[in-house]
């Protein structure tokens, strides 16, 4: 039985012969329960779900991950009390009138329209701060741009790319949060298209970046396999150039150069090896398991990911 990806978010659809079977349709049952890992671990959650995910698991921190909709809802009627968990935020991507988050864009009008969303979010979350006790500095999850419609940008228009984008941060109000980068993949999906992507997707100007400006890194394992897939760089050698600034990670599986959020151990990745390079290169940063549609059932595809990772001593 050969699996066969079938467009982006096809996630787990396979073939058989002229028939496909949707993902809903495999037979996978798994309960939730306490897990235990090397590291702390969290789930991405949304206001509505975050108090029965929650419920289900032992989870250190919740991840936020939110839409431009969330900013504008009144979070606070989703909070009862304060947790004992950290509190990790991962800004949207994409603000009301299609306006997509890059602080690196060379038009200056699109910079301060990303700065003031961003800002927005920085805000929001220093204002969760306090019903997580076990937060000290929270962490914000972003996509910082390089986006481009048309084709992947030159060497040396990067490095302008780069530039700009060091002189934006320069301008956020940032006290009581940190700010980190996520690794990006090559051709991200926005506005039901597809565009090229060219920050945080190569490994050396990558790590270049953040040794000059202090820059942590969220590294998307999913999104740095389909980068090497397609540029052809080794994926044990990207995670060495990166892991000293890794401090968070996004854990799936993925295959080609544009299909993502796969479930642990149905893509190309190598899990097992990539665990064992991970606790030597970043034994003490957090991960959430980042599976698409991972939060339908009350989670199921988060267990399911999380039963595989704990099997691997993760």
């Amino acid at each position: 039985k050969k699996r066969y990806l079938v467009g982006r978010r096809a996630k787990h659809d396979f073939k058989l012969g002229d028939f496909f079977f949707p993902a809903d349709l495999e037979d996978r049952q798994v309960t939730a329960r306490a897990y235990q890992f090397s590291r702390p671990w969290g789930v991405t959650v949304r206001w509505h779900d975050f108090a029965v995910l929650l419920s289900k698991s032992n989870p250190d921190f919740l991840e936020f991950h939110l839409s431009f909709k969330d900013m504008d809802e009144d979070y606070r009627k989703f909070f009862t009390k304060p947790y004992d968990l950290d509190l990790k935020v991962h800004s949207p991507d994409t603000f009301e009138g299609d306006h997509l988050l890059d602080l690196s864009h060379p038009d200056q009008a699109h910079r301060e329209r990303s700065l003031a969303e961003l800002q927005r979010v920085i805000n929001l979350t220093r204002e969760l701060k306090p019903f997580f006790r076990n937060t000290v500095t929270p962490q914000i999850i972003a996509s910082l741009g390089g986006f481009r419609v048309d084709r992947f940008l030159t060497r040396e228009e990067i490095a302008i790319r780069y530039e700009t984008l060091g002189n934006s941060l320069a301008l956020l109000d940032m006290d009581g949060v940190e700010l980190i980068a996520q690794t990006l993949p090559p051709f991200p999906w926005y506005f039901g298209g597809q565009l090229y992507l060219n920050l945080f997707v190569h490994p050396d100007d990558t790590a270049d970046f953040c040794a000059r400006y202090g820059m942590r890194l969220c590294l998307d394992v999913c999104h740095s396999k389909l980068a090497c897939n397609y540029f052809k760089y080794s994926f044990k050698e990207f995670l060495d150039t990166v892991a000293p600034y890794v401090t968070h990670l996004h854990m799936a599986d993925a295959a080609g150069v544009d299909a993502e959020g796969l479930q642990i151990e149905e893509g190309e990745i190598d899990f097992p090896a990539l665990v064992v390079q991970l606790r030597e290169l970043c034994p003490e940063a957090s991960f959430i398991p980042e599976i698409w549609q991972g939060h339908k059932n009350e989670g199921e595809g988060f267990w399911i990911a999380l039963e595989k990772l704990e099997k691997m001593k993760f």
